[in-house]
Parts: structure tokens; sequence; C-alpha cells
């Protein structure tokens, strides 16, 4: 007898993630999103001996997430601004037919990642992982806030190069 547990635990952490991401196109405020990621979590783990092991885990569950946050904004509908179901549905769609896309892209922005000098590595990991400001990074490094958002410019302009060279095959078939 299968382990339950042990399998749901796996495809979950594996797939954590992207379900973060894909509930992030619905809701901006990080604390929403985790919210609704647990709620997410709990209707899988419920509906969890439904689940077919021979398909893939993350559009099952993507479905449960699209779910939870419609029941989120139905329960915070009076307090906030949120997109219309048809927007949304939309969006949902658009993320469905790209969602191969995006994978391979991730792909290759860690493998462009991993070509960055260590200097350039560290500072995109602190003002877009740590979510450092300009400003405080220029009083840690001593370097000027104009000459940040330079460099800043420079490694972003690299890794968006380096991202569309590797796709570009992709593009092509």
């Amino acid at each position: 007898m299968p382990d339950f547990g042990a399998q749901f635990a796996k495809l979950l952490v594996a797939n954590d993630q992207e379900l973060r991401r894909y509930i992030g196109l619905f809701l901006h405020r990080r604390d929403d999103v985790e919210e609704v990621l647990q709620q997410t979590a709990v209707a899988l783990w419920e509906k969890f001996v439904e689940f077919d092991p021979e398909r893939e885990f993350l559009p099952w569950a993507t479905r449960f997430a699209y779910f939870e946050v419609l029941n989120f904004r139905k329960q915070k509908a009076r307090s906030r601004v949120f997109y219309s179901e048809d927007v949304m549905e939309l969006i949902a769609e658009a993320h469905e037919e790209i969602s191969e896309e995006l994978r391979i892209r991730r792909e290759h922005l860690q493998d462009c990642l991993d070509q960055l000098n260590p200097e350039d590595l560290q500072l995109l990991n602190h003002r877009y992982r740590d979510g450092t400001t300009i400003k405080s990074l220029s009083e840690q490094t001593g370097r000027t806030v104009k000459s940040l958002y330079r460099r800043l410019d420079r490694v972003r302009q690299l890794v968006t190069a380096c991202i569309d060279r590797k796709a570009q095959p992709l593009c092509e078939e």
C-alpha cells in the first residue's frame, strides 16, 4: 500500500513555487498568496485519494488553486479590488497555454544566473530575492545609488539576452 502522505508531500514540495507563482497571477499581496496556497494545500490533501498518479500533478493542483483564489476573492470582495471572474479565466487560460514555455525559460534563467560572476549574482539576490532597497545596498557596498542602478540594468540586460539566446531554438520550431 503506497504512503499517500509521503507521496503528497513530495509532489507538493516539488510544485510549491509553481503554485505560488500561479496564485500570484491573481493576487498581488504576498500574505494573500500564502493564505491561498495554504488553503489550496488543504484542498489538495482532502482530494488526494482521487489524484491519478499517471497524470501530472501541477495542472491538477492549479485547478484547485484557481478555485481557492475564487473562494478567497468572494470572502474578501467587500474590502479589496480584484480582477473580474472573466479576466481571471482569461489569465488562467493564458497561463495554461504558456506554462511549458515559462518552465523552460525559468530553467534558462537558472542557467544564465549560474553564468554570472559572484558579485553580480549577489547583487541580484540582495535586490530581488531578499528585497533589499537600492539605498540600503548603496550603504552596504559603498557604491552610489546611480552606479548600482546602472549595474542592475546591465546585469538584467545580460540575463535577458542569455535567456533569449537559449530560448531561440524554441521560437524557431
